[in-house]
C-alpha cells in the first residue's frame, strides 16, 4: 500500500509539472486585417479579417509543426490566430490566402520566450478582384468572334484551293486535247486538167469508141 501511494504521488507531480510547463509556454499569434490603402499598417477604419487566412507554424529547422485556419480560430472575431504553449526558441509563421493579396510580409520569423508576453504580428490583405459579369461576357463574345473568324478563314482557304485545282485540271485537259487532236489532216491537192474534151459519138451498135488524149489536150478518135 505504501508503494502504491508513492506511485500515485509521483504521477500527480508529473501531471502538475506538465500542466505548469504548458501554462508557462510562449504564444505566437497573427492578427489579420483588410489593408484597403495597401500601406502595410492597420489604420483606423480598416476592418479585421475573419476568414480566408491559412497559417503554418515552423520550428527552427523549418519543419511545419502546426497549422490553423482563421475561420476555425476561437478568436476569429478579433481577426486573431494563435499558437499556444510553445517552448522557448525560434519560430516562423507562413501566411497564405486564396481570397486576399498580401500587403505585408507573408513569412515572419521571431524568437519566443517561455512565459513571456504573446508575440503578435499583423498581416494585411487586399481582396482579390474577381472578373465582373460584363468582363466575362465581353471575353465570351470576343472568343466567339475569334472562333467565327477562324472558321471563315478556313472556308475561304478551302474554296481558293478548290478553284486552283479546277483551273489546273482545265489547263491540263486543254493541253492533252491539243496534243492529241490539235494536228489537222492536210487538204488533198486537186489538180485540174487543161484543154477540152470533145463529145464522144457512138455508132448504131451502141459501143463506145476509145478516145485518146493528145499532148495538146484535144481528143482524137481511135478507129
Amino acid at each position: 500500500m505504501r508503494r502504491m501511494g508513492w506511485v500515485i504521488i509521483a504521477a500527480v507531480l508529473l501531471i502538475g509539472s506538465s500542466v505548469h510547463a504548458q501554462a508557462t509556454g510562449g504564444q505566437f499569434c497573427v492578427r489579420a486585417f483588410e489593408d484597403t490603402n495597401a500601406n502595410g499598417k492597420l489604420d483606423a477604419g480598416e476592418a479585421l479579417l475573419t476568414h480566408g487566412i491559412n497559417v503554418n507554424l515552423l520550428n527552427a529547422q523549418n519543419i511545419t509543426i502546426a497549422s490553423a485556419l482563421l475561420d476555425q480560430s476561437p478568436t476569429a472575431a478579433q481577426g486573431v490566430v494563435c499558437f499556444q504553449f510553445l517552448a522557448a526558441g525560434q519560430y516562423t509563421i507562413d501566411i497564405s490566402s486564396a481570397e486576399y493579396k498580401a500587403t505585408t510580409p507573408s513569412s515572419i520569423t521571431t524568437t519566443i520566450t517561455d512565459g513571456g508576453m504573446p508575440t503578435v504580428v499583423e498581416f494585411g490583405g487586399q481582396t482579390l478582384v474577381a472578373p465582373t459579369g460584363d468582363a466575362g461576357a465581353n471575353t465570351s463574345v470576343s472568343t466567339a468572334a475569334d472562333a467565327n473568324t477562324n472558321q471563315l478563314v478556313r472556308i475561304l482557304i478551302a474554296v481558293a484551293a478548290a478553284l486552283v485545282v479546277i483551273i489546273g485540271m482545265s489547263i491540263l485537259g486543254f493541253i492533252v486535247y491539243m496534243l492529241a487532236f490539235g494536228r489537222r489532216q492536210p487538204v488533198p491537192d486537186v489538180r485540174r486538167t487543161t484543154g477540152t474534151m470533145r463529145p464522144v459519138d457512138t455508132r448504131d451498135s451502141g459501143k463506145i469508141k476509145t478516145v485518146s488524149v493528145s499532148d495538146t489536150g484535144r481528143t482524137k478518135k481511135v478507129e
